[in-house]
């Protein structure tokens, strides 16, 4: 994203990042797989090894563990709604 001065918006595409829920194969992060397709142009890889706790879910579990991983509190409708 580039700032504008009044908000953000997209910039140029430089891969997907995905998250899976599956309490059984993720267990060890909260129920949460990590995934990274690319950050380079398109096309992107058609797979993607889950990524190690140290590259993303190790930020979650220090700061967000408590809202199911996510970083709600950018949202308030979401913040709100669950009461966190």
């Amino acid at each position: 994203m580039e700032p504008s001065g009044r908000g953000y918006f997209n910039g140029e595409y430089n891969g997907i990042d995905a998250t899976v829920k599956d309490s059984k194969r993720f267990s060890a992060t909260n129920g949460w797989g990590f995934f990274t397709f690319g950050h380079h142009p398109l096309p992107y890889d058609q797979t993607s090894a889950e990524k190690p706790v140290t590259e993303c879910a190790g930020c979650h579990l220090a700061n967000v563990a408590k809202t199911d991983m996510t970083w709600i509190q950018f949202y308030p409708l979401l913040r709100d709604q669950k009461g966190y």
